[in-house]
């Protein structure tokens, strides 16, 4: 049998970000770090934004997901294991972005805003042995949002297939260009075509616009349709997958998807792949 690699993986930060809202950014976040997790990279998913899906289902579900968060722990009140919220799978854990008062958001989003302290928490979930570490963050470019840029190694966004989203993208990659120039490590992981409709012209026009225009390198062969699955996991709280005692069929797409995420930040299990393993001793 092939010895097994012991060697810890790097921990790879992955923002997933958008310029617009309401494109599913947040759906993408959640299914594809389980997806992640479920294949055995223990991950970390990091809600940023006071007013995002996660957290509120988390305090709609259970008492723990109304307790410290990431603002207790920017804060400097509490360590990261007092804030991380485990979940059934022992691979998966979540850190609710916590109460954050409408008055205090804003000051929140400055506190946030430069990456030192997203950049502590990732220092700390590499000690504690995660692989992936993902930032699910506000609509925009700014604040929290910023902060979570400067502290990740790749950029992940959902571009929704409409044609406002795909104008938007050139402000990504003006963001990214300027991090770049400030020495910070952020780059591009891809784009992933949400909410389509392929029988919609619109919609199928946009997504054969985004492959058309963009390098076949950043656009992701996975792509999500509209749904009604997928608000319903929300209102539950849970990743798609976990919807249903058996999962349902496009559950699958976040599997795929994680895999091509695994490959484009080089991530392997075993380290390089030396072939096919003989079935006879």
């Amino acid at each position: 049998m092939r010895e097994v690699d012991t060697v810890r993986n790097p921990l790879h930060t992955i923002c997933v970000a958008s310029q617009k809202g309401g494109v599913g950014k947040t759906t993408v976040a959640l299914n594809t770090a389980y997806a992640l997790a479920s294949a055995g990279a223990r991950c970390l998913l990091v809600d940023t934004d006071p007013q995002g899906a996660i957290g509120l289902s988390l305090r709609s579900r259970n008492r723990r997901g109304a307790g410290p968060g990431l603002a207790s722990f920017a804060s400097g009140n509490l360590a990261l294991a007092d804030v991380v919220v485990r979940s059934r799978v022992p691979t998966f854990d979540l850190l609710p972005v916590g109460p954050v008062a409408a008055q205090d958001a804003h000051g929140f989003a400055i506190h946030l805003a430069d990456g030192a302290e997203l950049a502590r928490l990732r220092r700390l979930a590499e000690m504690d042995g995660y692989a992936y570490l993902v930032f699910d963050t506000p609509a925009g470019f700014g604040g929290v949002t910023l902060g979570a840029l400067r502290a990740s190694d790749w950029v992940l966004t959902a571009l929704q297939a409409e044609p406002i989203a795909l104008r938007s993208f050139p402000q990504l990659l003006e963001v990214l260009g300027a991090l770049r120039e400030d020495g910070l490590p952020a780059q591009l992981l891809g784009a992933v075509l949400t909410m389509t409709q392929l029988r919609n012209r619109t919609s199928a026009a946009v997504a054969e616009e985004a492959w058309a225009r963009l390098p076949a390198d950043v656009v992701f062969e996975t792509t999500i349709p509209r749904d009604p699955i997928f608000l319903e996991a929300s209102a539950q709280g849970v990743p798609v997958a976990l919807l249903r005692n058996r999962p349902p069929p496009i559950a699958s797409l976040f599997d795929q998807l994680a895999r091509e995420v695994q490959s484009r930040v080089g991530h392997s299990e075993s380290g390089e792949d030396e072939g096919p393993i003989s079935l006879l001793a």
